[in-house]
């Protein structure tokens, strides 16, 4: 039982960490980013974006995210 318990929480951690990985960089920075344009675009009609008004919620932490997957294999 306690074998499995480390398998698992080993799974969860392999799983998450390859979840949040970056990217790997295949491209030169100065290729892939759009070049300005010669003269500056007119500033666009209508009313402004409205900012929004809440922000979302923040994000758990790692470990507790994992205990709750972890019991939620569990149950």
């Amino acid at each position: 039982m306690p074998l499995d318990v480390f398998a698992a929480l080993g799974a969860l951690v392999r799983a998450e960490a390859r979840r949040t990985a970056p990217d790997p960089r295949t491209a030169p920075a100065d290729e892939t980013l759009p070049r300005p344009p010669a003269s500056p675009a007119p500033p666009p009609d209508g009313p402004p974006a409205a900012a929004p008004t809440a922000a979302p919620p923040a994000r758990r932490c790692l470990l507790s995210r994992m205990l709750q997957r972890l019991a939620a294999l569990f149950r």
